[in-house]
């Protein structure tokens, strides 16, 4: 099992730790800490990354991670990403 310590540290807003609003057995806490490695494993900024997110589950992620964010309306994620990597491509965009 990997250490989480240091990237709760890291990478989440807060630097406690606090409960989550996800239901019991939802896979998006794990896809968030696979997100929180990958983005540690390729060195990336914390200030270069922007995480946008829609309506629903996975649109929660952003509330818990230190990035810059961008919670959009239902349906919409991908364009709002794709006008932030547009405006400023040096930028790390991801949706959710």
């Amino acid at each position: 099992m990997s250490p989480t310590i240091p990237y709760e540290y890291k990478y989440l807003r807060a630097k406690k730790r606090f409960p989550h609003v996800w239901c019991p057995g939802c896979g998006i806490g794990i896809v968030m800490g696979s997100i929180i490695r990958a983005v540690d494993a390729m060195g990336w900024d914390k200030d270069d990354i922007v995480m946008v997110s829609g309506i629903g589950c996975t649109s929660r992620m952003p509330v818990y991670v230190d990035f810059n964010t961008l919670h959009t309306t239902h349906g919409r994620g991908l364009a709002f990403g794709t006008g932030v990597k547009m405006a400023n491509p040096e930028l790390n965009v991801m949706a959710v």
